[in-house]
C-alpha cells in the first residue's frame, strides 16, 4: 500500500470512530495544496484504471483460449470435410457418377426408373452436402482465425495499456510523496486527499453515471424537438431541395432537456465556436463537463455517419479527471447524435460549432 494511502486510511479510521481531535481545513485558495490534492485524486483514478484493465485483461484471455481450444476443433471438422470433398470430386471427375447415370438407359420398368432417379438424386444432394459443409468449415475456420488474431493484439494493446498507467502513476506516486514530505501539515493534506477520493467514489461516481446515463437517453430523443409552427415552417430543419440543416441553439437544448429529466436543472449546456461545455452543482457537487463533436462511423452501423461526442475534460469540485476516466465514462456512455433518428433516408455531411449554436447538414440518402 502507498504511504499517503497508508496514512490516509488510519486517518480515515480514526475520525469514523470518533476519537480523532477536530483537524482545521486549510484554505481551499491554497494552490500548492489543491495541486496536491489534485495530484491524489489522478493517483487514485490511474489505480482503478490498472483495476479495470486487469479484468480487461484476464477477460480477453480467456476469450483467446477459448478460441484457440474452437479453433483446434475446427481444424478437425475442417480436415474431416475437406477429405470427403476431395472423395465427391474425384469421383466426378473420374467419371464414377457418370457410369451411375447411365443405370437409366438399363431400365426396363417405370418403376425401377422412379426408384433409381430418386437414389441418383439423394447421392446428387448428399455429394451438393459435403461440398457445401467443407466451404461453410472453410469460412468457420478463417472468422476464428482471425478472430484470434485480434484477440492477440488486443490482449497486446491491453498489455501496453497497463505498463504505460503503471509507468504514469508510479512516476506520479514519487512526485506525491516527494512533495508531501516538504508540507508542514502533511497530516492533514492527507486528510483531505482521503476525504476527496471518499466523496469521489462515494458521491461523484455515482452522479457522473447517472446524470451520463439520463445524457443518452434524453439525446436519443432529440429528434422529438422537431416540429411546425402555426404557419406550417418546420422548427429546427431547414430544407434546401436534397440538402437540410438540422440547427438548435444552447438556450434550446438547456430547455429541451430539462423537460426529459429533473437532473438537468440545476445543469447548463454551452455551445462555443470549439466545444460543448456542461457545467453545474448537484447535491453539492460542482461538475463540469467539455467535449467536441465530430463526424464519425460505426461498423455495425453499416458505415452510416454519426456525430461523435468526444470527451475532452471531467472536472469533479473543480478537480480535473485523469484521461483515463474520461476514455472510461467516454466508452461506457453513447452521448452522440444520430442523424438517421431524425429520418432513415438522411446521412449527415457536416457539423459546424458557433457561439450558443449546433448545425448539423445532412443530405438525402436515395
Amino acid at each position: 500500500m502507498r504511504p499517503w494511502y497508508r496514512a490516509a486510511t488510519i486517518l480515515l479510521l480514526c475520525i469514523w470512530i470518533g476519537i480523532s481531535p477536530c483537524l482545521r481545513v486549510l484554505a481551499a485558495n491554497d494552490e500548492e495544496v489543491k495541486l496536491l490534492l489534485q495530484k491524489g485524486l489522478t493517483v487514485y483514478e490511474i489505480d482503478q484504471e490498472l483495476a479495470r484493465i486487469q479484468l480487461e485483461e484476464a477477460s480477453i484471455t480467456k476469450q483467446k483460449t477459448a478460441t484457440e481450444q474452437e479453433l483446434q476443433l475446427q481444424l478437425i471438422r475442417s480436415e474431416e470435410t475437406k477429405r470427403h470433398a476431395a472423395k465427391v470430386l474425384r469421383a466426378y471427375y473420374m467419371g464414377d457418377r457418370d457410369s451411375l447415370w447411365m443405370l437409366l438407359f438399363t431400365i426396363s420398368s417405370f418403376k425401377d426408373a422412379i426408384t433409381t432417379l430418386d437414389y441418383l438424386q439423394m447421392i446428387v444432394r448428399n455429394d451438393h452436402e459435403a461440398l457445401k459443409m467443407y466451404s461453410e468449415s472453410k469460412r468457420q475456420l478463417t472468422e476464428l482465425q482471425q478472430t484470434l488474431v485480434s484477440s492477440q493484439t488486443t490482449l497486446q494493446q491491453t498489455k501496453q495499456r497497463y505498463i504505460t498507467q503503471r509507468e504514469q502513476m508510479i512516476k506520479l506516486q514519487k512526485q506525491l510523496d516527494e512533495d508531501l514530505s516538504k508540507q508542514k501539515d502533511a497530516a492533514l493534506i492527507i486528510q483531505q486527499m482521503a476525504q476527496l477520493t471518499l466523496s469521489w467514489k462515494e458521491k461523484g461516481i455515482p452522479l457522473f453515471k447517472t446524470y451520463f446515463q439520463a445524457l443518452a437517453t434524453a439525446l436519443k430523443q432529440l429528434p422529438e424537438i422537431i416540429s411546425e409552427d402555426s404557419k406550417g415552417i418546420t422548427k429546427h430543419l431547414i430544407i434546401n431541395g436534397f440538402q437540410y440543416t438540422f440547427q438548435i441553439t444552447d438556450d434550446e437544448l438547456n430547455q429541451f432537456l430539462r423537460t426529459k429529466n429533473p437532473l438537468f436543472q440545476n445543469m447548463t449546456f454551452r455551445f462555443t465556436d470549439t466545444e460543448l461545455i456542461t457545467a453545474g452543482t448537484q447535491d453539492g457537487i460542482d461538475i463540469s463537463i467539455k467535449g467536441k463533436y465530430e463526424l464519425a462511423t460505426k461498423e455495425e452501423g453499416k458505415g452510416k455517419a454519426y456525430i461523435r461526442f468526444n470527451m475532452t475534460q471531467l472536472q469533479f469540485n473543480g478537480f480535473d479527471l485523469p484521461i483515463s476516466t474520461v476514455e472510461a465514462m467516454e466508452q461506457e456512455f453513447d452521448l452522440g447524435i444520430y442523424p438517421q433518428n431524425l429520418a432513415p433516408f438522411l446521412s449527415v455531411t457536416g457539423l459546424k460549432l458557433e457561439a450558443g449554436k449546433l448545425s448539423i447538414m445532412l443530405k438525402m440518402s436515395l
